[in-house]
Parts: C-alpha cells; sequence; structure tokens
C-alpha cells in the first residue's frame, strides 16, 4: 500500500543509536505478490517473499557484514555518490566475490547491485558520479552494466 513500510522496517534507527549509527542487523520481508505458488522451498530459499538483511556499513561491524553475506542472494551495496568506492565497499567487494565463488560450487548465484546515494547533493553530477564509480568498481574486478558487465547502478 503507498505510504505503508512493510512490517519490520523501523524509522529512524540510526538517529536513536550511538553516534547516528546504526549498530544492529536488521530484517525485515517483503511478499511477492506474483510468487509462483508451484515452486518448491528448500534449506536455503523460500519462495513467495524476499528477505533484507541491513548490516551497518561503519568499519567497526565487518564482523555483522561478513554474517549477513553468509546467507544472501543478492548484495545491495550502497556507495555515496560524493564518496565513492570507500575502504568499507572495498571489504564488501571481497566478501561478495569469495560468497560468489562459494555461491557457484552449490549451483546458485549470487547478485551484487550498487545503490548510488546523495545523488541529490549540491555539486554532484549524476552522470559523473555514476562514471567515477564504474571506474572505481572496474578496479576491483566488478564490471557493472556501463562497463560490459550485468552489476546494475541504481541512482536512489
Amino acid at each position: 500500500k503507498k505510504g505503508s513500510q512493510p512490517k519490520g522496517i523501523v524509522g529512524d534507527v540510526a538517529g536513536t543509536e550511538a553516534g547516528g549509527i546504526t549498530q544492529i542487523i536488521t530484517a525485515f520481508q517483503l511478499q511477492l505478490e506474483d510468487a509462483d505458488e508451484t515452486t518448491t522451498t528448500d534449506t536455503h530459499h523460500s519462495t513467495g517473499a524476499v528477505t533484507f538483511l541491513d548490516t551497518p556499513g561503519h568499519a567497526a561491524f565487518k564482523a555483522m557484514r561478513e554474517c549477513g553475506s553468509h546467507c544472501t542472494d543478492i548484495i545491495v551495496l550502497v556507495i555515496a555518490a560524493d564518496d565513492g568506492v570507500s575502504d568499507q565497499t572495498r571489504e564488501v567487494i571481497q566478501l561478495y566475490q569469495s560468497q560468489k565463488t562459494l555461491s557457484e560450487a552449490r549451483g546458485e548465484e549470487l547478485g551484487l547491485i550498487i545503490a548510488l546515494t546523495k545523488i541529490d547533493k549540491p555539486g554532484i553530477v549524476l552522470e559523473t558520479a555514476v562514471r567515477n564509480v564504474d571506474s572505481q568498481l572496474l578496479e576491483y574486478g566488478v564490471e557493472t552494466e556501463n562497463m560490459g558487465g550485468n552489476v546494475q547502478i541504481i541512482p536512489v
């Protein structure tokens, strides 16, 4: 429904925590309207819903992010348009690459999507920011669609 949050999503979580930094893994689940009811359920995947795990981006929470990476099908990596690739970005890319190898060995896929944030900040030119992030990611082996790969950059 328009204007309503999915069950389990809390408003300003970071604003209520020490230093304004989210310090917990949060999870919420959305039911898919067009889910195929004939699909089976196994120990790793359930049908009819998408589960989101949100892990803190601060460097102090590396272990939390690593834990979250072991049980995911898609990683949404948030990159700020004004910062570009940071130490935490590189860390998540390494987690993605190692988990992708494990997923492929099990016959599964692990996706990566880049959410490019802070695109509305004064001085940010979207095309330039996307181009910069494209080339920075390529340095770490991540090929975005703009560079001939299959990783999407979604400005948000």
